[in-house]
């Protein structure tokens, strides 16, 4: 069975195929019971080893595997993972469309129900300054009770069970994104009703998808 380093460093070419990020962009973790593995920084996410990883302990902050410095998000990170002992993965895009609708004024809302059923809770959170604190503590405040979360001017950030659902969310956020985009184009979006969703989250389906990704995990 692949090891969480593994699948880490296997996500981050699909993230990088997806086009997702653009150069050293975004960054990603997973967590191993209490050591949180993340992206290097100045690393390409399709251009890391699972070595090339920084393996942070959750409790303390400090690195203690690893020989890279990690992501300049740590904190982040860490501070999602201490509210949020359901996620095991976090994943930040700075994918084009989804950066672009989001940063635009216009709100990213739900036109089709993989909006509703993959993503979860979601909430925009206005900009902040990136690598500080003041957006560590936004981030976690705002993931204690969302899942996927808009950043202003900055991009995506999705949390998930297991990384399959994380990576998703991401692809789900960009997919919105340029729809969005074509519908304003072509004439006036149409946007789910607050009974369509309820209707939505009512059906069984939806609520095994984190169980069978975590089978196929």
């Amino acid at each position: 069975m692949a090891s969480v380093r593994e699948d880490l460093v296997n996500y981050g070419i699909k993230i990088a195929r997806a086009r997702l990020v653009a150069g050293a962009g975004g960054n990603i973790s997973a967590r191993d019971k209490n050591i949180i593995w993340m992206k290097p920084s100045g690393f390409a996410m399709d251009e890391m080893s699972p070595e090339d990883l920084c393996g942070i302990d959750l409790t303390s902050g400090q690195q203690v595997q690893g020989k890279n410095k990690p992501t300049s998000e740590v904190n982040m990170h860490l501070d999602i993972y201490r509210v949020r002992p359901d996620v095991n993965a976090i994943f930040h895009t700075h994918s084009a469309w989804a950066s672009g609708v989001i940063s635009s004024g216009v709100e990213l809302k739900a036109m089709f129900a993989e909006f509703v059923n993959d993503l979860g809770r979601t909430a925009t959170v206005p900009y902040v300054t990136p690598t500080t604190q003041d957006l560590a503590d936004a981030m976690s405040a705002c993931a204690k009770d969302h899942d996927t979360i808009f950043m202003v001017n900055h991009g995506v950030l999705a949390t998930g069970a297991v990384m399959k659902q994380a990576f998703y969310r991401c692809q789900v956020v960009e997919d919105a994104a340029i729809s969005l985009v074509a519908a304003c184009i072509t004439g006036k979006p149409r946007f789910l009703s607050e009974q369509n969703i309820r209707d939505l989250m009512a059906l069984e389906g939806p609520k095994h998808r984190v169980k069978m990704m975590q089978a196929a995990q």
